[in-house]
């Protein structure tokens, strides 16, 4: 049933017409790309040589390099717009499994149906399609919740294990700033457990409450030590490893307004008003709990409300930016690492999702005509909003009713013309039309379960197909943006030695869509500076001095010099140097060397690389800020430089036997379900 909905209600993604764009494209698909033609050309993945002149891939946490799924396309079918857009359903998916998992731990089996469909169809998920490492940790975070409070509820060795597991998932893929958002909400959900001990969550509270919770703590950071350690690693070197500005800090926010998106979410794609991404602006959790969340308020006693109600205002004001942000930036651990203030909605929707399934759990038990007047009530509402935004139309002429011609053509470019000439009333009325329509069908059926759920999934589908062309999806056709791809035969291959200016790279019509072109074109170095954000503190300072940026695009990706300073003598003659392999992270070659004092290669001078000349380790030096440089001297030279990320391999040997013991133990029945803790 999942996967159905799923195909249905993301259809439009699955057209050939349509390409997933923006970060999904200029960001994760490139540095994926990248890991996946390492693994086919048998280099081991942990260094990309193409990227800001090279970046340790395991602690790019824009990434999710320790991903197994990643693992999985990488080594098999490798990166494609095709497997990444079906990564990325894959995700959405076993999400909304997760959610209707988690949600059956407190509510009947339809309520938590519905909660997990409308998860998939959230607006979280919808608006922010381009940030494939946000949607990752919403797959996996409902599993660390659903294990989270069967621990509590059963402190089970399997619950523990399997916890562990689900949190490694979610390190290993998802955004810091997810796993930041994270840490606040289960510091709310312990404090709310704790305090209602005696009351509505006594079934989650044990005598040893606490030290079960430090063990489950302390199993999840065992099961992702890998992921512990390459943070660890990278943070001291990385830009992104400070916190980021006051001015930055409030970026991107979900504002206020944009809570209109909770009934119609439409709206919110047009116009200045909401001040904000046009990502940020959709917090949709569908009409069931839309209704459900008025209802809570009918029925719901005051501990629940205020054990709900302190969250979810944290969260609000938290993703809003502005004056409480700032206090946050300044005062509480870690959120000043967060440029991106809308990926703390997600915390937003998960409650709301929750306190929506509550609501509507507690007025099954009551008279059915409250959930009518609420059903009417709203239906009158979107009636007179229908109403006034017509008469807004006519008076301000702001309407697609209003333009003189639509040009005709292909079926793309009529969408694209509409899509561009719908005003925010058009949304505002078409809307309004959908709910009213909806509303009217829920309350005329509101005893018939089977209806009831058709129209809720036709609801969330609908309104995910009209939301797609703002947020999600390109114009340009999947097989089209495929063979801009694959200009350059599958499989790393050595680089000739030219000029960086004079390399040949791809070359799409539109480069927004393409900004890591030296990714896609497997080459050390871009003419221009490449735009993503993972960045080696020593990188941008080599970018920041445009005279050195300069001298060094006129080199090939390794030379000779008489120094390491601008304007040293270079030599890169084919009969001087000839490379016999290079790759993600190795290059051999073979040095005839007659007057040069240096060899340089133009990858960032990051620990763990080593050098070889003819055979013995030499030391090596930082050239032109930033490269590697080894000192030469004259004759022939075999000359192997190399990554060697020994700690980093330690640790993921390590953490793979330990995830491989918990699988086996999960496989003994016997000690799978003991149990840890009495009552």
């Amino acid at each position: 049933l999942f996967l159905l909905f799923l195909l249905v209600a993301y259809f439009p993604v699955l057209l050939p017409f349509f390409h997933l764009k923006n970060d999904i494209l200029t960001q994760n698909l490139p540095t994926r790309f990248v890991f996946a033609e390492s693994l086919y050309s048998g280099y081991e993945p942990f260094w990309n040589p193409f990227l800001h002149y090279g970046n340790p891939q395991y602690g790019d946490m824009n990434n999710g390099f320790w991903n197994p799924v990643q693992w999985l396309i990488g080594a098999t079918t490798g990166y494609n717009i095709y497997s990444i857009t079906f990564e990325e359903l894959f995700y959405i998916l076993i999400g909304g499994w997760g959610m209707y998992k988690l949600s059956k731990e407190f509510f009947n089996k339809n309520i938590a149906l519905i909660t997990g469909l409308a998860y998939i169809c959230c607006g979280y998920i919808t608006g922010h399609l381009q940030y494939l490492c946000w949607i990752t940790g919403t797959a996996y975070f409902p599993f660390v919740l659903l294990y989270f409070i069967r621990i509590n509820k059963h402190p089970l060795i399997k619950n523990f294990l399997w916890g562990g597991i689900a949190v490694f998932l979610f390190v290993a893929s998802t955004h810091p700033g997810l796993i930041i958002g994270a840490a606040y909400f289960f510091a709310f959900a312990l404090l709310i457990i704790y305090f209602n001990r005696k009351g509505f969550a006594e079934e989650l509270y044990h005598q040893k409450f606490w030290l079960m919770n430090l063990l489950f703590l302390f199993i999840g950071c065992a099961l992702s030590l890998v992921v512990i350690v390459s943070n660890v690693d990278v943070l001291q070197y990385i830009s992104r490893g400070d916190k980021v500005s006051l001015e930055q800090t409030l970026w991107a926010p979900t504002t206020i307004q944009s809570y209109i998106s909770t009934l119609l979410p439409l709206p919110v794609h047009k116009s200045g008003f909401f001040n904000t991404d046009i990502g940020m602006r959709n917090v949709y959790i569908g009409l069931a709990h839309f209704v459900g969340l008025i209802l809570l308020f009918r029925y719901a006693n005051r501990k629940i409300l205020l054990s709900i109600f302190i969250p979810l205002l944290f969260f609000i004001l938290l993703s809003a930016g502005g004056y409480f942000k700032t206090i946050a930036w300044n005062f509480l651990p870690f959120i000043g690492y967060v440029r991106l203030n809308g990926e703390f909605t997600y915390f937003v929707i998960l409650i709301l999702l929750f306190a929506g399934a509550a609501g509507l759990s507690c007025s099954l038990s009551n008279n059915v005509d409250d959930r009518k007047k609420i059903l009417s009530i709203l239906k009158w509402c979107c009636l007179a909003i229908a109403v006034v935004v017509v008469l807004l139309s006519v008076t301000t002429r702001s309407s697609i009713v209003f333009v003189e011609t639509i040009p005709g053509g292909s079926f793309k470019s009529n969408i694209k013309s509409v899509v561009d000439n719908l005003s925010i009333w058009d949304l505002f009325f078409l809307q309004a039309v959908i709910q009213l329509f909806c509303l009217y069908l829920l309350r005329k059926w509101i005893a018939n379960k089977k209806r009831l759920l058709t129209i809720l999934c036709l609801n969330l589908a609908i309104i995910t197909w009209l939301t797609l062309p703002f947020t999600g999806l390109g114009m340009m056709s999947k097989k089209d943006v495929q063979s801009i791809i694959n200009v350059f035969p599958r499989g790393i291959s050595t680089q000739p030695l030219v000029a960086i200016n004079e390399a040949e790279y791809i070359s799409p019509a539109d480069e927004s869509q393409f900004l890591l072109i030296a990714s896609y074109s497997k080459k050390i170095g871009n003419p221009q500076p490449d735009q993503y954000p993972v960045q080696l503190r020593s990188n941008v300072n080599f970018i920041r001095d445009t005279t050195l940026f300069r001298y060094i695009n006129k080199q090939p990706f390794i030379f000779l010099s008489s120094d390491t300073v601008i304007n040293s003598i270079t030599n890169y003659d084919s009969a001087t140097i000839h490379v016999i392999r290079s790759g993600p992270g190795y290059t051999k070659c073979i040095v005839k060397n007659d007057n040069s004092k240096w060899l340089t290669l133009l990858q960032n001078n990051y620990p763990y690389w080593e050098v070889k000349v003819d055979g013995n380790i030499v030391n090596h030096y930082t050239g032109f800020k930033t490269f590697i440089s080894v000192p030469i001297t004259a004759g022939e030279h075999t000359v192997e430089f190399s990554f060697e990320p020994r700690t980093i391999k330690t640790a993921m040997w390590v953490n793979l036997a330990l995830l491989i013991l918990s699988l086996t133990l999960l496989r003994t029945t016997g000690i799978a379900n003991k149990r840890l803790f009495k009552r």
